[in-house]
């Protein structure tokens, strides 16, 4: 079976001015028309309940404790108080809480919570709920799934360097400005790093998407359910994948993706974050965001069912 190289594009960083770099046939872009996905694990538990007893599920949180449980999220970063768990309506999309993270420039860039899990997997979801605030500018990275060897119990970088294929890749979904052409918060796309990354004009490598334009323009004050998927591919293979959807609807389906070079690396963490720089928001100096029902699983999830 023959595999279709992605488009790539890279997108967003500072440093270093974007370029396109188609590196395969179009036939592989992300059709523009939203599928309805069938229902997935989410479906079988209401509001969420018991969810974290199922066999596909890794991960479960949603903010409903009095504090934040440092054994699911050994890395915690709350510099300057950035994490908050509230309780006003308005900015809890289920439940009676849930966590607002704050960027304060001069005070901090954010905050997060990064879970490194014992057993990696081939096929990761994450599912999470967002809103942005109604003043909210252009921020520079958001969540992220990550593949590394060997494993840390914290987030790592490794920005403007190309992943050993052995090692690590990893695949973030975040809002990008384009440099102002898309409303803030900004247009979903993919922010990747990964063995085959094509290089950028500076010689360094910098974070790549799959598509040239958006797959949607999330509105500030309004609540998503946003979920993606990353298929590791077969050693040798160009068949992995990643995939996202917006409330249910599947907006991308990307394949033919070589992710790594060997089977032992597998995606083994996840990072909820918010991080905000002088460099993306211009305009204003604090942006918050609210983060609620989080999953990660092997499976499909789908939204919380009410």
């Amino acid at each position: 079976m023959s595999h279709v190289k992605p488009v790539v594009i890279v997108i967003g960083i500072a440093t270093t001015a974007a370029i396109w770099a188609a590196v395969g046939s179009a036939a592989d872009r992300t059709k523009r028309a939203a599928t309805t996905q069938p229902a997935g694990i989410s479906a079988k538990y209401p509001g969420d309940k018991g969810i974290d007893r199922d066999r596909a599920v890794l991960l479960h949180e949603n903010f409903e404790a009095q504090t934040l449980d440092t054994k699911r999220w050994p890395s915690i970063s709350n510099k300057a108080g950035a994490l908050k768990l509230v309780t006003e309506a308005a900015n809890v999309y289920s439940g009676k809480q849930a966590l607002q993270v704050t960027a304060t420039l001069g005070k901090n860039t954010g905050g997060h919570l990064f879970r490194r899990f014992a057993k990696g997997v081939d096929r990761m979801h994450a599912r999470f709920c967002v809103k942005f605030a109604d003043d909210i500018d252009y921020i520079h990275h958001f969540v992220h799934m990550v593949a590394q060897l060997p494993a840390t119990s914290w987030p790592t970088g490794g920005a403007g360097l190309k992943p050993d294929g052995a090692k690590k890749f990893s695949i973030g979904i975040e809002p990008w400005g384009k440099w102002g052409r898309y409303p803030r918060p900004g247009g979903w796309h993919f922010y990747s790093y990964w063995w085959k990354m094509p290089r950028s004009g500076d010689g360094k490598y910098w974070g790549q998407g799959f598509a040239k334009e958006p797959y949607s323009i999330p509105k500030r004050g309004k609540w998503y359910c946003i979920e993606f998927m990353t298929q590791a591919n077969t050693p040798g293979k160009d068949d992995g994948e990643v995939a996202f959807w917006v409330d249910g609807k599947k907006l991308a389906h990307h394949r033919g993706i070589n992710w790594r070079s060997s089977a032992k690396l597998k995606l083994n963490a996840f990072w909820l974050m918010l991080y905000v720089t002088r460099n993306s928001a211009k305009t204003n100096k604090v942006n918050t965001v609210w983060f609620d029902d989080v999953v990660v699983a092997t499976e499909y999830i789908g939204p919380p069912k009410k």
